[in-house]
């Protein structure tokens, strides 16, 4: 019998990891598409060193025998709750989105998903993204009331 034990954890916002218009390539569609520069940092290389270390000793306490950890993820990931690209941020020159997830240049642009996360969370955020849609909806709905937009 074999069991594996997988752990999952945060990957911090750093301006190194980012996403660009890769200006090259295009898709079939004849649309430029993503380049994602993404490593890891310090934090997460700790992270997932623990995270193999932690595994190991749980196996180890249920009594299972020949173990093997490890701590060398593939470059990107193979389990993620995709989210950031569109910051949410007061400052525009530091962000895309305001709190409202309002665009800050595209005023009647709103972008209600996971993009305006700076990171995401190991669990998943579809919870929070209902509640940051729902308060945005009525944001915009007062809005729309007040001729703002």
């Amino acid at each position: 019998m074999q069991i594996d034990v997988t752990g999952f954890g945060e990957v911090l916002s750093r301006w190194d990891n980012y996403v660009e218009i890769d200006k090259n390539r295009v898709d079939r569609f004849g649309i430029p598409v993503l380049r994602i520069q993404m490593s890891n940092g310090s934090n997460e290389d700790a992270m997932i060193k623990d995270m193999g270390q932690s595994a190991g000793e749980l196996l180890e306490a249920a009594g299972a025998k020949n173990i093997r950890t490890y701590a060398d993820p593939p470059k990107g990931r193979w389990a993620v709750h995709e989210g950031g690209i569109a910051r949410m941020g007061a400052d525009p020159k530091k962000s895309v989105l305001t709190q409202f997830q309002q665009t800050h240049d595209v005023k009647n642009l709103f972008v209600m998903d996971a993009s305006g996360f700076p990171s995401n969370p190991c669990q998943n955020p579809t919870l929070t993204i209902m509640a940051l849609c729902v308060r945005s909806c009525d944001y915009l709905m007062d809005e729309m009331k007040k001729t703002n937009l």
